[in-house]
């Protein structure tokens, strides 16, 4: 493995298939509105650069705490093992929400970065809930460059973890057919 992919984790089938079913049918329900992007620190809407339909988990929704719960038990053995790997990340880590992620066909988030001005994010995470779709691919990027550098097509219950930082640009690509749900989290 080469240094800059050496920081990218791939957990294979963490997650159970008919848990992801149950969620992103939940998730047909709840992800009605245009994710944001952070600009300057505030959220604002950008569809030239992120088109994707999203819902925050909410600790105040029961439905949702059963949804938390079970993503962070799921997350939370992942995160033990990727930061064992790196001995230079001494921080506690703490979870930044559960945001949910509907990619319907022609949906995308362009080359970007997960770091935040306003954020203290060290670790990005994707979860992916379904593999009967085409596109949607992760892509990562040469920091310097911006050159299409590594390609991840995530299949169900697969788990991504990556550092946030400005050397992991890192994009969706659109979804060609059908739709790509997943879970975004990051850990600062």
């Amino acid at each position: 493995m080469d240094k800059f992919t050496s920081a990218i984790f791939l957990f294979q089938a963490k997650a159970p298939k008919n848990w992801c079913k149950n969620l992103t049918q939940y998730m047909d329900i709840v992800c009605k509105h245009k994710a944001g992007v952070i600009i300057n620190g505030e959220t604002k809407l950008d569809i030239e650069n992120r088109n994707v339909l999203t819902y925050g988990l909410d600790q105040n929704v029961e439905q949702d705490r059963v949804y938390i719960n079970y993503i962070y038990n799921i997350l939370n053995l992942c995160a033990k093992e990727y930061t064992q790997t790196f001995c230079h990340i001494n921080q506690e880590l703490k979870y930044e929400g559960i945001n949910l992620l509907k990619y319907e066909e022609g949906n995308f988030y362009k080359c970007h970065t997960d770091q935040c001005a306003k954020k203290n994010r060290a670790i990005s995470v994707i979860m992916n809930l379904n593999e009967d779709y085409k596109g949607g691919e992760v892509v990562f990027y040469e920091p310097t460059s911006l050159k299409a550098s590594t390609g991840c097509a995530l299949k169900t219950g697969d788990i991504l973890f990556f550092p946030s930082n400005y050397l992991y640009p890192h994009s969706v690509q659109p979804v060609k057919k059908g739709t790509r749900y997943s879970v975004v989290v990051w850990l600062g």
